[in-house]
């Protein structure tokens, strides 16, 4: 079978259910899982935009995942990494260590003029060793689909997480270059739906890595982002999020047919992730007006200090420590009056493994975001109905994860674990070595014999500790 055959004849009919999920074609059944002990041949980790445990857990906008968790492992709360950022958590799935260690700290990039368009979309920036270096140092193959900060990775079969940031630019054309041939010759020519993330791009997606099955890869990455616009527009709650959460369950399953048809499921593990919860927002807080007002930063966008959002908290930097200082007393006396935030600590920003060249950092309370914006009202309606980006655990709501197939154990759940906890753990799933992980490599969600990978290992799941 030759690599993306019969794609776009594939895709024409998937963009066509998706477009249409309530008619759920493509749907008979959950294909037969045999699991089974042992190391799978093929671990397929999965990122969901939002994903949050009540999706599988009540079954109603996912019920196939609800299965597969049924028929696995499910987390009934999975910490996410501070800040709970895009960029941040998916480096961490893949290396296990923090973003002060991995050196992604944040989505945004802070140049002498604010915050830069640019993202970290290049392998470059990783500190810290992943999941993918490991397996390729190990002679197995990759296939990496949107996962962020892959751009210039030495992936075999790699479609970079690269966005337009400029007038005129297509995102076609951006990654087309920069993508595996056969793959960057497939999104020139996929469907316009699919140019936007969304549930078209999700479904090109999809059948990406269906056609990077006859690869035969022993890793494969990939990024679901459908369910991120619903709900930031809408919301958790509403019941467009929860479509475009149906949209992501029919997918998985598609991949589990591909699976099926190529002939791997009965060799394959599979994880299912969310990236980091988002929580309803209604006002929107700017740090930089109040620092813009106190001449921190100029007209021209120059600044001595700028606090850089993440969303549901911001990092606050300065040129030298008495302009910090004198920040912080601004903002602390701002915090008073709106109790609308909180100052975080240099010592607590460190205890969180956040960016160490922050001074000290901005957590929102429950239903305020802050923003990027130098001018207008320094607190004013939120126009996003959700965000993410908090900063203390016990602001940060959970992201779910569900894993099943080969080497996973059946009917496992675990209580709380963290987002740090994936990366070892699939290391010790896929036989590997990732010697400098701070998470756990929780082998009692495994049916696998200790070896390589497993250092540093844990208790059972079911004994696993509330706390961390």
């Amino acid at each position: 079978m030759r690599a993306g055959a019969g794609l776009l004849g594939v895709l024409a009919v998937a963009l066509g259910c998706v477009l249409q999920p309530a008619a759920k074609q493509w749907i008979a059944q959950l294909p037969a899982l045999e699991g089974g002990a042992g190391r799978p041949a093929h671990v397929v980790l999965v990122s969901v935009a939002g994903l949050t445990p009540d999706r599988y857990l009540s079954g109603d906008a996912m019920p196939n995942l609800a299965r597969l968790a049924s028929q696995g492992v499910l987390a009934e709360h999975v910490v996410p990494v501070a800040a709970a950022g895009v960029y941040p958590a998916h480096a961490s799935l893949v290396t296990g260590v923090t973003p002060a260690q991995h050196g992604i700290v944040a989505d945004q990039l802070l140049g002498e003029r604010g915050v830069r368009r640019a993202q970290p979309s290049h392998a470059s920036l990783l500190r810290s060793a992943t999941l993918w270096q490991r397996v390729g140092e190990a002679g197995g193959a990759v296939a990496s689909l949107d996962w962020p900060t892959t751009t210039g990775a030495e992936i075999a079969t790699l479609l970079p997480d690269l966005a337009p940031q400029r007038a005129g630019e297509h995102w076609p054309a951006l990654v087309s270059g920069a993508a595996t041939a056969w793959i960057g010759e497939r999104v020139r020519t996929a469907p316009a739906e699919a140019e936007q993330p969304g549930s078209a791009r999700d479904a090109l997606l999809v059948e990406l890595a269906c056609a990077a099955f006859a690869q035969a890869p022993r890793l494969v990455l990939l990024r679901l982002r459908g369910p991120e616009a619903a709900l930031v527009a809408t919301g958790p709650v509403s019941s467009e999020s929860a479509a475009a959460f149906s949209v992501v369950d029919e997918l998985i399953v598609r991949l589990l047919r591909c699976a099926e048809q190529a002939g791997v499921l009965p060799q394959s593990a599979f994880v299912v992730t969310g990236d980091r919860a988002l929580a309803p927002v209604h006002s929107v807080l700017r740090p930089n007006v109040w620092l813009s007002d106190a001449g921190w930063i100029t007209s021209q966008g120059l600044w001595k200090a700028f606090a850089v959002s993440n969303g549901g908290s911001a990092f606050v930097y300065a040129d030298e420590a008495r302009t910090a200082l004198d920040v912080r007393r601004l903002l602390e006396a701002r915090s008073r009056e709106s109790g609308a935030f909180r100052i975080v600590s240099a010592e607590a920003m460190i205890a969180l493994g956040v960016d160490p060249d922050a001074w000290f950092g901005l957590q929102a309370e429950p239903g305020f975001a802050f923003d990027n914006a130098q001018s207008g009202a320094a607190l004013a309606p939120a126009s996003a109905q959700a965000s993410a980006g908090a900063l203390l655990g016990e602001s940060a709501p959970p992201t779910g994860l569900v894993a099943f197939g080969r080497g996973i154990r059946p009917g496992v759940r675990v209580p709380r674990m963290s987002q740090l906890d994936v990366a070892p753990t699939l290391a010790a799933l896929l036989g590997v070595e990732l010697d400098a992980a701070s998470g756990r490599s929780l082998i009692g969600l495994l049916r696998v014999s200790a070896g390589p990978g497993a250092a540093g290992s844990s208790p059972p799941a079911e004994a696993l500790p509330s706390e961390r």
